[in-house]
C-alpha cells in the first residue's frame, strides 16, 4: 500500500517552514482507495510569494487544525505505508519536523517520483510535476493545492508503475537490503527500523563491544551501503562475522556527525577504525624569529602555555612537515641569503617579503576569523547547533533555542558541552567551511 502525499508549507526550508494544507492519498497498486486533505493553521505568517502561488492565505489558516489536531490521522493513514510524493525529501521533512515539534518520530519507507521518473521515462524535457504532466496528457486540477498536486501525483504513479519493466520501483524500495548481504547474525528487521537521518553508527558484537564506528546523513542507506560494497577485504570480512547489532545517535546535521564520529572513535578506539584512531601528538611546529628578524618554522616539544602551528606524533614527522613547508613555499633561500643581503644592505626589504609569505602560510592553519559559532540544524526543530571555535580552538557544541538571544555570547557559551581541540576536529571544520560557503557564523570580538 503506498500513501501520495503533498504539502503545502510556508516557505520553502523544510527546517524552518510549517505545514498550511496537506494531502494523503492511499493507493493499493492498482487503484485509489483512500483521500484525505486538511488546511493547517502553520501558527505563522506564510511568505507572500508562497501565498500568491498557492492562493493559501494567513486568513484562510486562521480557524484551520493544528497539525496536533490530525497527527493521529495522519499516523493511521500513513503507518505501514510507503511514503510516495513528488520530491519526497521536501514533503517528508516538513511532515517529519512537525512531528519533532511534538516530540513524536516519523519514519516510513520512501518513494520518489521525480527518481522514478527519471529512471522509468527518460528522455522527457522536464521532471517538475507541472511539465511531466505536461508530458504524459495528465491534467492538473487546483495546481500547487495539495489536494490538486497529490491526485495529479497518483495519476503520474499509475503510469510509473504500468511501465516499470525493470521493476525499478521493487529496486528502490529494497535499497540493496537482499537476501545473503547482512551479516549471519544480524537481523534484518535492526536495519530496516534504522533512522534515514544524520547521524553515528556503531557496530556492535556479541558482547556489545563497538567494533567499527561511522557516520551519515542517512543512517540506514549508510549501513546497507556498507554490507552492500564495503565489506570487501578479508579484515572487513572477518568484522561482518562479528557483527551482532548495530546501534546509532542522531545529530540533526552533517557537521555534528562528523565531529561526534571523530570524538567517538578517539574516546573508544574501535578495532576496525584504524585511520582515526587517537594519535598521540609530542611534537609541536612552531614560528620563531631569528636575530636578523626573519620569521621561520621549528620542531619543538609540545608547550602547555603555548599552541603550536601544528602538531605532529615525532621529531621526524614534524622535521619532514616542516621541510616541505620551506620546499613549496622557497622559504629557506630567503634565510640562506642573509650574509650577502646584509653586505648589500638589502636585508630589510627581503626580510619584509619573506615574512609577509610567511604571514600568507599562516592563514592556511587558522581560521578565518578566529572567535565564531557555527550554527546548524539541532534534531528538534525548535532548536540549533551551535559549534564553538575561541582563538583558533575547537571549544565544543552544544544547542540553543530559536528564541535564544543569539547576541548574548556569553550566554550561548554556558550551552556548549566542552570537548577536547584535536588537529582532526579543525581539519574537519576548515573543510566544512571551505566547502559550505553559505554556513551560517556568529562572529565575535574578546
Amino acid at each position: 500500500m503506498f500513501a501520495i502525499i503533498d504539502t503545502e508549507t510556508t516557505g520553502g526550508k523544510p527546517l524552518n517552514d510549517r505545514i498550511t494544507e496537506i494531502a494523503i492519498i492511499i493507493h493499493n497498486g492498482k487503484r485509489v482507495v483512500e483521500s484525505y486533505s486538511t488546511l493547517i493553521n502553520p501558527c505563522r505568517k506564510i511568505d507572500p510569494f508562497v501565498s500568491g502561488m498557492t492562493g493559501i492565505t494567513d486568513e484562510m489558516v486562521a480557524d484551520a487544525p493544528l497539525f496536533a489536531d490530525v497527527i493521529q490521522r495522519v499516523i493511521d493513514l500513513t503507518e505501514g505505508k510507503i511514503f510516495v510524493a513528488h520530491n519526497v525529501r521536501f514533503d517528508y521533512g516538513v511532515i517529519r519536523n512537525e512531528f519533532k515539534r511534538l516530540g513524536k518520530t516519523f519514519i516510513r519507507k520512501q518513494l520518489c517520483t521525480v527518481k522514478l521518473s527519471r529512471k522509468i521515462l527518460p528522455g522527457l524535457p522536464s521532471y517538475s510535476l507541472g511539465r511531466l504532466c505536461e508530458s504524459l496528457d495528465i491534467h492538473i486540477l487546483n495546481r500547487h493545492r495539495a489536494l490538486g498536486d497529490a491526485e495529479a501525483t497518483s495519476i503520474l504513479f499509475e503510469k510509473l508503475l504500468l511501465n516499470d519493466r525493470k521493476e525499478v520501483i521493487r529496486s528502490e524500495l529494497a535499497e540493496g537490503l537482499v537476501d545473503g548481504i547482512l551479516p549471519a547474525n544480524l537481523s534484518k528487521s535492526q536495519v530496516e527500523e534504522l533512522p534515514e537521518e544524520p547521524g553515528v553508527y556503531y557496530f556492535l558484537d556479541q558482547q556489545q563491544k563497538v567494533l567499527y564506528i561511522g557516520k551519515s546523513t542517512n543512517i540506514r542507506k549508510r549501513v546497507i551501503s556498507h554490507f552492500s560494497n564495503d565489506l570487501k577485504s578479508q579484515k572487513s570480512a572477518s568484522m561482518k562475522e562479528k557483527i551482532y547489532h548495530v546501534d546509532y545517535r542522531l545529530t540533526g546535521n552533517e557537521l555534528v556527525a562528523l565531529l561526534e564520529e571523530s570524538h567517538e572513535i578517539k574516546r573508544q578506539m574501535p578495532p576496525y577504525n584504524v585511520t582515526q584512531r587517537i594519535k598521540k601528538y609530542r611534537q609541536g611546529i612552531f614560528l620563531r624569529s631569528d636575530e636578523h628578524g626573519f620569521r621561520f618554522f621549528k620542531m619543538e616539544a609540545l608547550k602547555l602555555h603555548e599552541e603550536p602551528v601544528m602538531k605532529a606524533t615525532t621529531p621526524r614527522i614534524a622535521q619532514k612537515m616542516i621541510d616541505e613547508l620551506n620546499l613549496r613555499h622557497h622559504l629557506r633561500a630567503y634565510v640562506n641569503l642573509t650574509p650577502k643581503l646584509l653586505k648589500q644592505g638589502t636585508l630589510e626589504s627581503f626580510r619584509d617579503s619573506h615574512n609577509q609569505k610567511v604571514e600568507e602560510i599562516l592563514k592556511a592553519f587558522y581560521f578565518s576569523h578566529p572567535h565564531f559559532f557555527i550554527v546548524t540544524e539541532a534534531i528538534n526543530p525548535e532548536e540549533r547547533t551551535l559549534i564553538w571555535v575561541e582563538n583558533n580552538q575547537y571549544k565544543g557544541f552544544g544547542n540553543v533555542s530559536v528564541h535564544d538571544n543569539f547576541d548574548d555570547i556569553e550566554s550561548l557559551k554556558l550551552r556548549i558541552k566542552p570537548y577536547i581541540d584535536h588537529p582532526d576536529i579543525r581539519g574537519i571544520l576548515k573543510s566544512w567551511l571551505k566547502k559550505s560557503k553559505k554556513t551560517e557564523l556568529i562572529k565575535y570580538q574578546l
